[in-house]
């Protein structure tokens, strides 16, 4: 869908990508991540050995919604700690 809007819309000026998190610790998660032993086996799946925080996600949204990102569409962009690269 991503990428066919990102065809469609790009005439007017219009980008749309897709920001992919991976496990960000938030209120939906915070349950299942106080089990220290389902924690480890989360942060031991993640390349960078810990889970993201939202602020994690900002950086790359700011950027994308900036001028500065006004050259990106049609791109899905994983912030996951490189676990989608294993």
């Amino acid at each position: 869908m991503m990428k066919s809007l990102s065809l469609q819309l790009a005439k007017e000026g219009i980008t749309v990508n897709n920001v992919a998190p991976g496990v960000v610790y938030t209120d939906r998660n915070v349950e299942a991540l106080s089990d220290p032993e389902y924690a480890k086996k989360v942060t031991d799946s993640i390349p960078v050995g810990f889970y993201g925080e939202p602020e994690d996600c900002a950086g790359i949204v700011s950027l994308l919604c900036s001028e500065e990102g006004r050259y990106i569409t049609g791109q899905s962009i994983y912030v996951d700690g490189g676990k989608s690269i294993q």
